[in-house]
C-alpha cells in the first residue's frame, strides 16, 4: 500500500488552495488508491508561535490516525509550511524515527522571505487585497520568517549541520526543493525582485546551505575557522516561468510543462536515487535535465551572526569587502554598488543580518578589475578608545588587512549561486584596565 500524503499550506493561506494539487496527485498516484490529507494551521493570528504550531501539529497528527512509524508518510509543504514541519519533526522525532519518507518542499521559505519585514500596510495590500484594514498578520510567524532571523539560523543547526544526526538522504527523509524564478503580475509585482519567485528568494528556498564558524582575535586575525556543509543529500531545482503560487498548480498554474512530472517524481523517488551525503545523485541528475538552475539570476543569501568572546551579541557592525589595505576607491565603489544588492539587519536583533549578493556582478567585476585576494573584515561598535570608550572592539587601520582572506581561486567556493551561507563570527572584546580597579590599601 502506498504511503499517505499530507499537504501543508504556508503563511496567509489555507488548505482550500491545494484542492487542485490534491486532485492531480490522486489521479497520477491513484493505483493503488492513496490517502491524501489536507492540513490547516493558524498563520495569521498574532500570538501563535512556531513552538505552539509544533505542539498543535503533533496533537493533530496523532488525532488524525496518521502513521507514526519511521518513513511511513509523504509530506508536501508550501512556503512557510516548510518551517513549521521542520520545527515539528526535529522537536518530536529523531532522524531514525521521523515518520516522513518523502518531503516535497514547493517554494519553501527555508531561510526567510523579504516580505516578512515589509509592514502591515504593504502585506495587506499586496497579499490580502483591498478591504481588509484590520486583519492580523501573524506577528510571531513573520518574526521567524524575516530574513536573517535567529529562528531559521538555529533551525538549520538542528536538521542540517548536526554531525551526529543525518536527517536527509538515502535511508532517511528523501527531500526535494522546487522553486520558481518568475515574479507576479499586477499590484503584487511590487514584491518582485531578481532571483525570486515573487515571495521567496531562490537562494533562501534551497536547503543545501553551508555554515562557517569563525573566531577573530582583537586584531581581527582568524584564530579558528570551521566549515560545515549539509549532513545529508537534498534535491533542488528551479522551474522556469513558475511563481510562488503557480508552482502549487493554482492561479493558472502550472506554467512549466515539467512541473507536475517533477512533483510526482519527488513523491515516488526511492533510496536508490539518493546518496547519503552530497549533491550528486540520480534524482538530482533527473531534476537538472528539466530545470534552469544555471540560467536563473545568480544570488547568494549570506547571513552573518556576530557575537564577542564574552558571549554578547554585537548589534552594530559593518561587514567590509576589499582587496588590499591601501585606498582602492574604484574597485570598492563597483563592489558595494553592484555586488551587494541588499542588506537586511534582523529587526529584533541586528547581530543577525542578511546580505543578498549578486554573483553575476561579482564575476563581471573580477573579469574587469581582477581580484587576486578578497578580504572580509568588520567594524563593530563600540570602538575601543580608552579612556573615552574603555570597552569595545578594535578596528583595522586604513592600511591594514585582516579578517577572512580569500584568494581569487577560492571565490567560487565561498560565493555559490542559489544557496544560503551562514557565518557565525566571534570577535574579541577589549576591556580596559580602568573598568574595574582595586585601589591600594589606605
Amino acid at each position: 500500500m502506498s504511503e499517505p500524503t499530507v499537504i501543508i499550506h504556508g503563511w496567509s493561506d489555507d488548505s482550500a488552495s491545494f484542492i487542485n494539487l490534491a486532485s492531480v496527485l490522486r489521479q497520477r498516484l491513484g493505483t493503488p488508491p492513496i490517502t491524501i490529507r489536507l492540513a490547516d494551521w493558524l498563520s495569521m493570528q498574532n500570538d501563535v508561535t512556531y513552538a505552539d504550531l509544533a505542539v498543535a501539529m503533533q496533537r493533530a497528527w496523532s488525532a488524525s490516525g496518521l502513521p507514526t512509524s519511521p518513513r511511513s508518510v509523504n509530506v508536501v509543504v508550501h512556503s512557510t509550511g516548510t518551517l513549521v514541519t521542520r520545527d515539528w519533526m526535529t522537536k518530536y522525532f529523531t532522524p531514525e524515527s521521523v515518520p516522513i519518507k518523502r518531503f516535497l518542499m514547493l517554494a519553501p521559505a527555508n531561510f526567510g522571505s523579504p516580505l516578512a519585514h515589509k509592514g502591515r500596510s504593504f502585506i495587506g495590500r499586496v497579499i490580502k487585497g483591498w478591504g481588509q484594514p484590520d486583519f492580523q498578520t501573524g506577528t510571531q510567524i513573520l518574526k521567524g520568517l524575516e530574513l536573517g532571523s535567529p529562528y531559521t539560523f538555529n533551525l538549520a543547526e538542528r536538521d542540517l549541520f548536526d554531525d551526529q544526526a543525518r536527517w536527509y538522504g538515502r535511508g532517511r527523509i528523501l527531500g526535494t526543493v522546487l522553486v520558481g524564478n518568475t515574479g507576479y503580475s499586477g499590484v503584487a509585482a511590487i514584491a518582485n525582485e531578481e532571483g525570486s519567485d515573487g515571495t521567496v528568494r531562490i537562494s533562501t528556498a534551497n536547503l543545501n546551505a553551508s555554515k562557517l564558524e569563525m573566531v577573530l582575535d582583537e586584531g581581527q586575525r582568524v584564530t579558528s575557522i570551521k566549515r560545515k556543509d549539509v549532513n545529508g543529500s537534498i534535491a533542488f531545482g528551479i522551474l522556469e516561468q513558475e511563481n510562488h503560487s503557480t508552482i502549487t498548480l493554482r492561479d493558472e498554474g502550472p506554467r512549466n510543462p515539467n512541473t507536475v512530472d517533477l512533483i510526482i517524481g519527488a513523491l515516488t523517488t526511492t533510496d536508490d536515487s539518493f546518496s547519503e551525503t552530497g549533491t550528486s545523485f540520480p534524482w538530482q541528475t533527473t531534476i537538472d535535465a528539466t530545470t534552469v538552475n544555471e540560467q536563473s539570476d545568480r544570488f547568494q543569501n549570506t547571513v552573518t551572526y556576530l557575537r564577542d568572546d564574552l558571549n554578547q551579541d554585537v548589534r552594530d557592525y559593518f561587514v567590509e569587502f576589499y582587496r588590499k589595505g591601501k585606498p582602492d576607491e574604484h574597485f570598492e565603489k563597483e563592489l558595494y554598488e553592484r555586488f551587494i544588492d541588499a542588506v537586511h539587519p534582523y529587526e529584533d536583533n541586528p547581530a543577525y543580518r542578511s546580505m543578498y549578493l549578486n554573483l553575476d556582478e561579482l564575476d563581471d567585476i573580477q573579469k574587469q578589475l581582477g581580484i587576486n585576494n578578497l578580504f572580509i573584515s568588520l567594524t563593530a561598535q563600540p570602538l575601543y578608545n580608552p579612556p573615552k570608550t574603555p570597552v569595545g572592539y578594535l578596528s583595522l587601520s586604513q592600511n591594514q588587512t585582516g579578517g577572512l582572506k580569500l584568494s581569487g581561486e577560492q571565490l567560487p567556493d565561498f560565493f555559490k549561486a542559489h544557496r544560503t551561507l551562514l557565518i557565525d563570527i566571534t570577535i574579541t572584546r577589549k576591556v580596559g584596565e580602568k573598568v574595574f580597579r582595586i585601589n591600594a590599601p589606605i
